[in-house]
């Protein structure tokens, strides 16, 4: 009896030991092959209905300005900032913000699929932006660290941009872009030049921002 509950035991650890090494070997082929494990993960839960993969930034690396620490994550100097999540980088994604509050100056933007952040920086933002003509919600395009002209424009000049709390929802998936803001869809645009890259914050002239509640989910 002893030997067989002792035989049982060592099968149990050998099975074990087995799926130990092949979840390594998967990983690693993963790695190898550029598919991130987390990636995959959210695909399955995705599949299944379940939306609770996230991303939630805990450092953030700042390029331009200063940035506050915590939250709420606030720009601590006028003029232009520039804020990016560490370790994220990722193609279809959701940017979620709980409370995005403007208080002063011409806007804050949404960096995404930005790459080479502290250099010439390639990707899009969506622009909260009551500086534009009387107000309007906007995305650009960053290419080698030139922000372009307007790839789409909502003009809302009634739109009550300082003073208030609002929650800012951006899909992005494939060649398309959605803004939400409270959620009301505001703005559509579409461009293919970039297909993946990290996600950021930025504010401009004498805008003061403060930001919560940020985090990023599979689409």
């Amino acid at each position: 009896m002893k030997r067989d509950s002792l035989q049982r035991g060592q099968g149990l650890v050998e099975f074990a030991l087995i799926v130990a090494l092949l979840g390594g070997v998967v990983t690693l082929s993963l790695a190898m092959m550029g598919v991130s494990v987390r990636d995959v993960y959210c695909d399955v839960l995705s599949g299944m209905g379940n939306d609770v993969c996230s991303f939630v930034p805990e450092s953030w690396t700042t390029t331009r300005g200063k940035w506050s620490e915590g939250e709420p994550l606030c720009n601590e100097k006028l003029g232009e900032g520039r804020t990016f999540a560490d370790d994220f980088s990722g193609d279809d994604y959701v940017i979620n913000i709980d409370s995005a509050q403007l208080s002063q100056g011409n806007g804050y933007g949404l960096f995404f699929r930005a790459t080479d952040v502290d250099g010439k920086l390639n990707g899009y933002t969506f622009q909260y932006d009551p500086g534009f003509g009387k107000g309007a919600f906007i995305m650009r395009k960053w290419v080698n660290g030139y922000e372009l002209p307007p790839i789409a424009v909502n003009k809302v000049p009634d739109f009550p941009w300082h003073g208030s709390d609002n929650k800012i929802r951006l899909e992005v998936v494939g060649n398309t872009f959605k803004a939400y803001v409270n959620g009301e869809l505001v703005l559509t645009a579409q461009d293919d030049t970039y297909s993946e890259g990290g996600f950021g914050l930025r504010t401009w002239d004498s805008t003061r921002a403060c930001f919560s509640g940020i985090s990023i989910t599979s689409p």
